[in-house]
């Protein structure tokens, strides 16, 4: 398809949340779907990174003055988002993990069913154990987060119904030493599993898990890379997907607000590779996985958002 000569002058500007570009996870994959989105589609992308939650309305104000698309990457913007996109009516904005009731006129939120991908973590992580006991360290509880563990609990338990899971909260995003403490402290109580849905500070979870010779299961992004001999599997969300979906959007003339749902039916939500730790999981545990993906997408099998045991068990 051939471009119109006004394209030239549209660009993108992603704002990050907290924790970098660097945070091998929500961040990170992110900005990398904006930087091939931009140039797949030959606009101007400009990025702005977040290092304190007082500096949202500002980061998300200076975007919308320099692009007429503006993604920013988390929940935790919603109410900021909000604002500024009041005072910006003819610029497009998106935000991620956020939906707004009613929708804005100029706001795409796009929202993931991580219950969905959790629940094939828990899957594997009941599948693999050999404590029938697992771990799951979260960020912030909050309701989103509370979708993960949700999903992680049924599946696990789906798998095997005498599986225990802990369960630990760090608080925070950032804060790598407070993953590997939660995930230090359901290892000590037999967890051979630890699922780290905590985006930065899980890669400390991922650390402890390494350490102790356990399996870690990512999330957001497939995190195998950071310890091939222990990150098991990745509940992964298509991040770089949606960025390049909503650029490719706005250039064609096409971008539409409202909410956008990614799952399992339109792969925006799965399960990442078991790359070199293919072994270690049952060829009935694999076969399951199959079934259930399919079961889940079509919906057969729908996947429940709040925890039965929201403390472990």
């Amino acid at each position: 398809m051939r471009l119109s000569a006004h394209v030239a002058t549209k660009s993108v500007t992603f704002v990050s949340d907290v924790g970098g570009l660097n945070d091998h996870g929500y961040n990170e994959f992110t900005y990398l779907g904006v930087k091939a989105g931009a140039t797949k589609d030959h606009i101007a992308w400009h990025v702005i990174q977040t290092q304190d939650p007082s500096q949202y309305v500002q980061n998300i104000t200076t975007a919308a003055q320099q692009s007429g698309l503006v993604i920013c990457s988390g929940f935790a913007m919603g109410d900021a988002l909000k604002t500024v996109a009041a005072r910006f009516p003819k610029v497009h904005f998106v935000i991620l993990d956020y939906s707004y009731a009613p929708p804005l006129k100029n706001v795409q939120a796009d929202v993931f069913d991580a219950q969905q991908s959790s629940y094939l973590a828990g899957v594997v992580a009941a599948g693999v154990s050999k404590t029938h006991t697992v771990g799951f360290v979260g960020g912030v509880d909050e309701s989103v987060l509370q979708e993960f563990l949700a999903g992680y609990e049924a599946g696990a338990l789906a798998e095997n119904p005498k599986t225990h899971i802990k369960v630990e909260w760090t608080g925070s995003f950032t804060n790598e030493q407070a993953g590997k403490a939660a995930a230090q402290a359901e290892i000590a109580q037999g967890a051979d599993v630890i699922y780290t849905a905590a985006g930065g500070s899980g890669i400390g979870g991922i650390d402890a898990a390494e350490s102790a010779h356990v399996f870690a299961i990512g999330v957001d992004a497939d995190q195998n890379y950071l310890a091939p001999k222990t990150v098991i599997t990745s509940a992964v969300k298509e991040l770089g997907k949606v960025a390049e979906d909503n650029i490719a959007e706005y250039v064609h003339n096409s971008w539409k607000p409202g909410t956008q749902v990614y799952d399992l039916a339109n792969q925006g939500v799965g399960l990442a590779p078991f790359h070199g730790l293919a072994k270690a999981v049952p060829a009935q545990v694999r076969k399951k996985l199959a079934a259930v993906e399919k079961a889940i997408a079509s919906g057969k099998v729908v996947v429940p958002t709040k925890p039965r045991f929201p403390n472990g068990h």
